[in-house]
């Protein structure tokens, strides 16, 4: 019995470093992996992008992309400081209520970043796709919560 344990352990010791190693590795091609932007592939085809537009798109994406990392850590972080303040309290402390402040700032400032990022991109692109492209992709910045805007992605 002890030996099949012991034989599970290592099973789920060697799983678990596979894992991690696996995930390292795909967090780096993923980086690589954006700067090709793949996930702008819907705008290409939806909008009908010429070449030259596309490729300015991709530009775009890929020099906004650091911007963008740099406040979702700045958003988690305010997260994180404001959690431990919640859990440690049974009241609204005012150390606390500088952090819900805190949090909510750090958010709308990367809401008017993400917005300034999609109306330069929708600058881009004529009138007709400009419009197309907002429409889509302005829901989930406007209200990330939005039901309606649940399904698509930018």
């Amino acid at each position: 019995m002890k030996k099949g344990l012991l034989i599970l352990f290592f099973a789920l010791l060697a799983g678990l470093a596979s894992f991690c190693l696996t995930r390292s590795r795909h967090q780096a091609a993923g980086a690589a992996l954006l700067d090709e932007v793949p996930e702008l592939a819907w705008l290409r085809g939806e909008l009908s992008l010429s070449d030259e537009q596309f490729a300015k798109a991709q530009a775009l994406h890929a020099a906004y992309r650091p911007h963008c990392e740099e406040m979702c850590a700045n958003i988690a972080e305010a997260r994180t400081r404001m959690e431990a303040l919640a859990a440690k309290s049974n009241t609204v402390t005012p150390e606390l209520a500088q952090a819900i402040q805190d949090y909510a700032r750090v958010r709308a400032e990367c809401q008017q970043h993400m917005l300034a990022h999609l109306y330069q991109t929708a600058a881009l692109m004529d009138g007709k796709q400009a419009r197309r492209y907002l429409d889509t992709v302005l829901p989930h910045v406007l209200d990330p919560n939005n039901q309606a805007a649940v399904g698509h992605s930018h």
